[in-house]
């Protein structure tokens, strides 16, 4: 897998790799360290949910302008 994205904000952290998993080409990995606990929540996104997602950031962003 390679990352394609990496945000790091203490606590937090965000990435988006790319996978061989069929039928989802990205990962979005998020992950939360506090309290001495590490959580981690993956999800597998297909293309179209990907699309999606960068659909409504950059939404966001125009109406930012």
């Amino acid at each position: 897998m390679a990352t394609l994205l990496h945000i790091a904000r203490d606590p937090k952290t965000l990435e988006i790799e790319t996978t061989n998993r069929d039928g989802f080409p990205f990962r979005m990995v998020i992950t939360l360290k506090k309290l001495g606990q590490v959580s981690m929540l993956d999800y597998f996104l297909s293309s179209e949910e990907a699309e999606g997602l960068m659909k409504a950031l950059d939404r966001e962003k125009g109406l930012s302008k």
